[in-house]
């Protein structure tokens, strides 16, 4: 029987990209960089919720793990699934303050007549609060996505942000990306 890997936990600060345009290949992800100096990549996807703790002390715990395909090398850097993080001390401008694993979820958009926020229901019926504003979000068609549950910060008002999913869509195309580049740029 195979040595199961036990859970790390880490400690340390949120580095996360984001696009410059006309800077050629960037690194769009996540990494958290360690009291002890040594550096994790949590994600390279520059839509995650990760990029909320950027510049933020965090403890995180989850498994190193050896990624597939293109990634980045070096020394003193290793491949972190996260299997939750939080803040280790939440400031007034926080986002969020606390993400967990994600999983695929399949199911549909929904905005409500009253308040116009943004919900995704699940083809189980279960429905949720999206926290973020998802590039490629269409309101009414079945999809497929990547979806993190996440705790929004107090300072956030209405209760409709205190739990809900940080959700990636499936690009249908670039223009998606870029629309959504041009609302997070600023």
């Amino acid at each position: 029987m195979g040595e199961q890997q036990k859970e790390l936990r880490l400690e340390g600060i949120v580095l996360a990209s984001r696009y410059v345009r006309n800077k050629g290949k960037q690194f769009l992800g996540a990494i958290i960089k360690c009291t002890d100096g040594t550096k994790w990549v949590i994600d390279y996807d520059e839509q995650s919720p990760f990029h909320a703790f950027a510049d933020c002390q965090v403890v995180a715990s989850g498994e190193p793990y050896e990624p597939a395909g293109q990634y980045l090398i070096g020394k003193g850097l290793g491949h972190f699934r996260v299997s939750t993080m939080r803040l280790v001390e939440v400031r007034p401008d926080a986002e969020l303050v606390e993400v967990a694993a994600g999983r695929h979820l399949f199911g549909r958009f929904e905005r409500s007549t009253s308040d116009a926020m943004l919900t995704f229901v699940t083809e189980k019926g279960e429905s949720f609060l999206v926290a973020n504003d998802p590039a490629g979000a269409t309101v009414g068609r079945s999809v497929k996505v990547w979806a993190y549950p996440v705790q929004s910060s107090p300072s956030i008002p209405g209760p409709q942000h205190r739990q809900g999913l940080w959700i990636i869509c499936p690009m249908n195309s670039y223009a998606d990306l870029w629309e959504w580049r041009e609302r997070h740029s600023g």
